[in-house]
């Protein structure tokens, strides 16, 4: 199999199955389909390029996140996978927009913001309003829902 034929959009979900029961070796080996090897790598790495983009250094994200030093550190390093709602208030420090949300959070192997849980269309309202991470938790706990940290 080339790298071409390695491509997990080009091939049904039964054949990824039969290929996974043939031969697992080979569906793993070398990253093949797209399917990376470190997802916290993939994690960190973006939310730097973000940070980058946004013009916010480290100490600016510990402020305006309002999370920990160290945890913040930790969560550049790779070395802690930081929960859904850390991720969300990362995502709100850095003054993202939804799809750049949405990507953060799919990077850190967390389930998207879907709009049919209250919370999470209440998350991306105020996302989409560019609200503040304290704005935000004023508007969950005004709608009776879980203020994020």
């Amino acid at each position: 199999m080339n790298k071409t034929e390695k491509n997990i959009n080009t091939h049904t979900t039964d054949e990824l199955f039969q290929l996974i029961q043939s031969s697992p070796q080979l569906f793993f080996d070398d990253e093949p389909f797209g399917i990376q090897h470190n997802s916290t790598e993939l994690f960190t790495d973006y939310l730097k390029e973000l940070m980058s983009e946004a013009g916010i250094s480290t100490h600016e994200l510990i402020v305006k996140s309002t999370l920990g030093k160290s945890h913040v550190y930790l969560i550049l390093s790779g070395e802690r996978n930081p929960g859904r709602d850390i991720i969300i208030i990362l995502a709100l420090a850095l003054g993202l927009d939804l799809p750049k949300t949405q990507k953060l959070l799919k990077l850190g192997q967390k389930s998207s913001l879907y709009p049919k849980v209250r919370r999470d269309a209440a998350i991306i309202c105020c996302i989409e309003q560019s609200l503040s991470l304290s704005d935000t938790n004023d508007f969950l706990i005004s709608v009776s829902e879980e203020a994020l940290l």
